[in-house]
């Protein structure tokens, strides 16, 4: 089977989903990998109430949980955040295939997506993905979600004229800048780099497309796209705005405030995305995903 049709096949065992998507080394391949190497399938489960899906597909799929996961501490699952009530992760073997998957409600990626206050998940759509029959509205903001960090890629990159897999390598990295896994010596300095040079085409044809691009004669001219600040998602719009005067203002200070604004949100959301998953990962299976990444490491 190829991965959409692993995915498609993974989503019919499950109880009732919005969309499931694909994402990650697994499904795109990525360089960095030795031919020996067989990452995880990385999807993104999509639900209408995360509590009752998990507790479901704890009764109809138990291998989907560690053994020290227990119903009732899900149940007792309270954050001050809504989103982090309403997002873990699991890791299970399936029909030969080792998944790793993000479970979140649509309400709460609508939120990500439109507002980028925790961008975890809203970064992880921007990169290359897969997936079959999901709901026109959720692709329309998938689509704009993209949008919006081609622009904002352009505006960190102050040049007038840029390559391609600048660009690309722009968009990539911005999921990981000041993600606490970064310091950890588990994950890949080279990740993002990976993840364009496996990827190339998909960045090419996702984003070359684009109004906000300008090409001429296969060369990208960076348009400084100022003017369609409003247009970003609301926290990073509100946090350039306050920050920037529109009227005086040099390229170098656009791109300053856009790398303070994923300082002070990637960091602490990263470690808070990281908390929540362990909830439902459990604390054994945390420990030994961790351990298997360090592991992976020292062997190179």
């Amino acid at each position: 089977m190829d991965n959409l049709e692993i995915i498609e096949k993974l989503k019919g065992e499950l109880p009732p989903t919005i969309a499931v998507i694909g994402y990650g080394s697994g499904i795109y391949k990525q360089t960095g990998y030795t031919n020996s190497e067989k990452p995880d399938k990385d999807v993104i489960i999509i639900v209408d109430d995360f509590k009752d899906f998990l507790i479901s597909d704890h009764d109809k799929n138990p291998n989907h949980f560690s053994e020290d996961f227990d119903k009732r501490i899900l149940l007792r699952k309270k954050e001050k955040d809504k989103f982090y009530s309403n997002v873990g992760c699991l890791k299970f073997y399936q029909d030969g295939v080792h998944f790793k998957a993000m479970v979140i409600s649509k309400k709460s990626l609508e939120e990500d997506l439109n507002t980028w206050k925790y961008f975890g998940m809203a970064g992880r759509l921007t990169k290359p993905i897969l997936y079959k029959n999901i709901p026109e509205d959720l692709e329309i903001e998938i689509k704009q979600n993209r949008r919006n960090i081609l622009i904002t890629a352009l505006l960190l990159n102050h040049k007038d004229i840029i390559s391609q897999s600048e660009l690309y390598n722009t968009i990539s990295k911005l999921t990981y800048m000041y993600d606490f896994r970064t310091i950890l010596p588990g994950e890949k300095k080279s990740k993002s780099s990976d993840i364009v040079n496996g990827a190339f085409n998909f960045f090419e044809q996702t984003y070359n497309q684009s109004d906000v691009v300008t090409l001429e004669n296969g060369i990208l001219i960076n348009p400084h796209p100022v003017e369609l600040i409003d247009e970003l998602p609301n926290n990073l719009k509100n946090y350039l705005n306050k920050h920037l005067n529109k009227e005086d203002y040099q390229l170098d200070e656009v791109s300053k405030i856009i790398n303070n604004y994923f300082r002070k949100t990637n960091l602490p959301n990263s470690v808070r995305l990281a908390l929540s998953s362990a909830t439902t990962l459990g604390k054994k299976e945390t420990i030994k995903h961790g351990l298997s990444k360090v592991k992976r490491h020292f062997q190179k």
